[in-house]
């Protein structure tokens, strides 16, 4: 562990601890901390990570950042008195990030929820959270996305995590798969999991060009975009030539992104 990072990180802490001690007049998202790998933690494959930090930059809304590690996630959260996720939520961990404070000091959990308490709270601009292509999204992502847990969740430890969250991350996830991650990524991340990706991919992509492009809703960005953005940027993140391959398959992709760099210059 770098000298600059065993500084960093209880400055991070001490800095978070006041914020929550004195809950200040704006949003305060709870997620994992940048890697010293450089490369900030930007989502999960079961779960965006930075939808609601997509939101919270769309609406220009100022917000702090608490940072947790994997192994501090449900110990922090449950001493805030968050109860854990329902096993009817769909979420696989009892405590799970993206986590959200609101300025009263409500805590909310899970991106769905986030983003309709933000719209309620800061309407201007508007998410367009009934838009049809929000539930085209939610049922079509999936189908990218599982097929492709062989080829994403071996590179995060690797890529992505600071050593405080590599061995929680490979306990979990080997418990979850029934085999090492090693082995996963062997059996379940080759070419035939991009095959059977890549229906899916291709039908995002005629989505994309439906209405002229580059977004969902052809020049006007929304809620809907953000489970995209938020996941092609985490390709981008993790590297090895996942973001690309996805780019080679549906050139739509790439385009979304490009248009949405703006969205994405907040990045702490």
């Amino acid at each position: 562990m770098s000298e600059e990072h065993e500084i960093q990180r209880p400055l991070r802490l001490l800095v978070s601890q006041f914020l929550e001690k004195y809950y200040p007049p704006f949003p305060t998202l709870f997620r994992l901390p940048p890697s010293q790998k450089g490369q900030p933690i930007v989502c999960s494959i079961a779960n965006t990570l930075s939808l609601a930090r997509l939101i919270l930059n769309y609406k220009n809304l100022p917000y702090t950042t608490h940072w947790l590690e994997y192994p501090e996630i449900a110990p922090h959260l449950s001493s805030l008195g968050i109860p854990p996720n329902p096993s009817s939520s769909g979420i696989a961990s009892a405590y799970s990030v993206p986590t959200i404070r609101l300025p009263d000091g409500t805590y909310i959990v899970d991106s769905k929820r986030i983003a309709a308490a933000l719209e309620e709270k800061y309407p201007d601009p508007p998410l367009h959270l009934d838009a049809p292509q929000v539930a085209k999204i939610e049922e079509i992502l999936p189908k990218m996305l599982l097929p492709m847990r062989g080829i994403v969740m071996p590179k995060i430890p690797r890529n992505l995590l600071n050593p405080e969250s590599v061995d929680y991350f490979h306990e979990t996830r080997s418990q979850r798969f029934g085999m090492p991650m090693e082995q996963f990524e062997r059996e379940k991340g080759g070419d035939a999991q991009w095959e059977e990706a890549k229906p899916a991919i291709k039908e995002i992509g005629a989505m994309l060009r439906e209405n002229g492009g580059p977004f969902l809703r052809g020049g006007e960005v929304g809620y809907a975009d953000f489970y995209l953005v938020g996941t092609l940027r985490f390709f981008e993140r993790l590297g090895e030539g996942v973001l690309e391959r996805c780019v080679e398959i549906e050139p739509a992709l790439g385009r979304l992104l490009e248009a949405s760099r703006v969205l994405l210059e907040r990045d702490d």
